[in-house]
């Protein structure tokens, strides 16, 4: 009895473990070139959550959009947009003197609003970059309000295509 017990509980940690990537909002993303992963915020609670990873390498050819998209695709994103910012932009991109990514319950917005969820977003790069918007099939409501944001899914490549950094925010 008690090995049958042992080896049902064996399994079921083991099913649990395996599943996490896909349970933990954008934890798939910590197997994508994880060889080159440096950075990996991630704070999950009962209401929302957000993840902040950062990857880089010195190689080229490594991180390319066909790719990335192909992988985001394949783990339930889907690509709304795609933009590009230039190093004037992006250094305008702070809050409290820190480089962000900016990303807040109301949305992505070029232009800095003062919200503390900006400190949850670090930016690791800046310079000319290519940001991808996603539907993550998770939302994001602004608090207090009806508002809510499907597109809360973000891949931020730099120019070179040496540096990438995802960003997820959802829950209230």
């Amino acid at each position: 009895m008690k090995i049958k017990s042992f080896i049902l509980l064996t399994l079921i940690l083991t099913l649990a473990f395996i599943s996490c990537n896909k349970a933990t909002p954008a934890g798939f993303w910590k197997n994508y070139k994880s060889n080159f992963l440096l950075k990996n915020i991630s704070d999950q609670g009962p209401y929302g959550g957000h993840r902040a990873i950062y990857w880089k390498t010195d190689e080229t050819a490594i991180f390319n959009s066909e790719n990335i998209v192909a992988f985001a695709s394949k783990n339930g994103w889907t690509l709304v947009d795609s933009s590009e910012f230039t190093n004037d932009q992006t250094n305008k991109w702070t809050y409290s003197n820190n480089k962000v990514f900016p990303l807040t319950s109301t949305g992505f917005s070029d232009t800095l609003l003062n919200d503390a969820h900006l400190k949850d977003f670090p930016r690791w790069f800046g310079g000319q970059i290519k940001v991808y918007k996603f539907k993550t099939g998770w939302v994001t409501i602004e608090p207090g309000t009806d508002n809510s944001i499907e597109e809360n899914g973000f891949v931020l490549l730099s120019n070179d295509n040496k540096e990438m950094a995802v960003y997820h925010l959802w829950g209230e």
